[in-house]
């Protein structure tokens, strides 16, 4: 693969609409071991209020995402960093197919991540609803006071 088409794929995967239309990876790989993202991810939304000891967890899987994510982006790069043992080192030459896999990853841990980040917030409409009227209700006391 020639530099035109790594940076090509890194564009595709760096843009702002690379996680549109992408879905949540059933399983990503971490050092070798498939984790059950999807079914996390549901488990964890289905949950009214987030108690803490799941908070946690929720903090160290995004934690772990976040540096997959890195490593997978600086074997795209070809970059020297951590590999998982079975990658091959990040300066070896990367070939189109599994470039476009490592791209297809990243995409699906930042759409992973972005339903992480939302997790506290299932329902934005009546978040916008309190938040509307909670603006109003100040703007009729900074009125009132003015009279």
């Amino acid at each position: 693969m020639d530099e035109s088409e790594r940076e090509a794929i890194l564009d595709r995967v760096t843009g702002q609409s690379a996680t549109v239309g992408a879905s949540v990876p059933d399983t990503v790989t971490i050092d070798g071991n498939a984790v059950d993202l999807s079914e996390f991810i549901v488990e964890t939304r289905a949950v009214e209020t987030v108690p803490p000891d799941v908070e946690r967890k929720v903090s160290s899987v995004k934690s772990t995402l976040r540096a997959e994510r890195e490593r997978r982006m600086a074997r795209l790069r070809g970059e020297r960093g951590d590999t998982d043992a079975g990658d091959p080192p990040a300066d070896e030459p990367l070939d189109r197919g599994t470039a476009e896999r490592l791209a297809d990853e990243v995409v699906g841990i930042d759409r992973a991540l972005n339903a992480l980040e939302t997790i506290r917030h299932p329902d934005f409409a009546d978040e916008h609803r309190s938040a509307t009227l909670d603006g109003h209700e100040r703007w009729l006391a900074f009125v009132d006071d003015v009279r």
